[in-house]
């Protein structure tokens, strides 16, 4: 079953995060989806703030539906993408859970130096975060790359101050039409007359 790994996994980062805990306390027995794809994982808050699985048959009080192409987005906005996932149900908890995945930290050095030793986790480290570093500047010259030939190479999309220009010209286009219609309205007045 894919609840219980993922609740175990869960509550080691708010174990090592007891302030998460404190938040998520007041929200027990109720009980969240998270819907990544077709994949949804129901988790019930225990009187400790920690996850358990769900029982299937079991209303969410709030539903996180997060897209499979967050994850991409999380390479170049960093934690920020998680605010395009879909919430929705009991908003107090929504803000708790929201809060919680924006400030949580995992220690993964420190859950390393358990296995390898210190000197070889924070080397691991040091490359997992060099790793990181590369994809989010390969991600970024990528969408640099694809915006320069989409707009530039080929022209398919339009340029932001192209876009302005176009604009600014329709709506002096609309003031000089709106001037015009005055004027032959204040024509045909006088010839009336």
């Amino acid at each position: 079953m894919l609840g219980l790994p993922s609740a175990a996994s869960i509550n080691h980062l708010l174990n090592a995060s007891p302030w998460a805990l404190q938040r998520l306390a007041p929200h027990a027995g109720k009980t969240v989806a998270v819907c990544v794809g077709p994949l949804p994982l129901k988790l019930t808050i225990h009187a400790s703030g920690e996850l358990r699985s769900a029982m299937s048959n079991v209303t969410a009080d709030v539903t996180v539906d997060i897209k499979p192409t967050i994850f991409m987005r999380v390479l170049t906005e960093g934690r920020s993408a998680l605010n395009h996932a879909d919430i929705s149900g009991d908003t107090a908890l929504a803000q708790t859970l929201a809060f919680i995945a924006q400030n949580l930290r995992w220690d993964y050095e420190e859950d390393l130096s358990k296995v390898v030793g210190d000197v070889a986790a924070h080397r691991m480290g040091s490359t997992a975060r060099g790793i990181g570093d590369w994809a989010k500047g390969a991600a970024d010259s990528f969408l640099q790359m694809s915006k320069d030939f989409w707009t530039e190479e080929r022209p398919t999309i339009a340029k932001s101050g192209d876009i302005a220009e176009f604009v600014t010209s329709v709506d002096e286009l609309r003031d000089a039409t709106a001037r015009l219609e005055k004027r032959i309205e204040l024509f045909q007045k006088a010839r009336q007359s």
